[in-house]
């Protein structure tokens, strides 16, 4: 093999090693552009991130606020039950307290209408007892009176 053979093999040689390393370049260059397109998206998609850990916070917040809400509301519907099932206890008492009296009260009157009609008819009896008994004086005094008026030497 000539000089000039070797020479062109060289060329040749170079020319292949300089084609690879311009399509090389344009790889790398390619390959860059991807890396900074990649790390744009990739810087997007943290501050996304970062907006979504905002508001998953800001979620949480509330949410503990709302579960603080929550027992409050609870106790003081607890509060509420206690104080309604110690109403109705009592309320329950005092009703059976009312039939109690009530029933005492309806004894009662019905002893006293009892005892009226049972006075009433004392009363008329002794109405009866007492007319007759005031027809028979009146009788008497007419008698003594026609038997004063028959005598005149009787006293007057």
């Amino acid at each position: 093999m000539t000089n000039s053979q070797r020479l062109d093999d060289v060329e040749d040689e170079l020319e292949t090693v300089k084609r690879l390393l311009v399509s090389t370049a344009t790889y790398a260059e390619s390959a860059n552009r991807r890396l900074d397109e990649l790390t744009i998206k990739q810087d997007r998609t943290q501050s996304h991130l970062d907006q979504l850990g905002v508001r998953v916070d800001q979620i949480g917040v509330r949410v503990d606020q709302i579960g603080a809400r929550v027992d409050q509301l609870s106790l003081k519907l607890d509060s509420f039950v206690t104080h309604t099932q110690r109403l109705f206890t009592r309320a329950g008492g005092e009703i059976e307290e009312t039939k109690a009296r009530t029933e005492r009260l309806e004894a009662l009157m019905l002893k006293l209408d009892r005892n009226f009609e049972e006075q009433k008819s004392q009363f008329q009896e002794f109405q009866r007892t007492t007319s007759a008994a005031l027809e028979r004086i009146d009788r008497v005094l007419d008698y003594l009176f026609r038997q004063q008026g028959d005598n005149p030497n009787s006293p007057s």
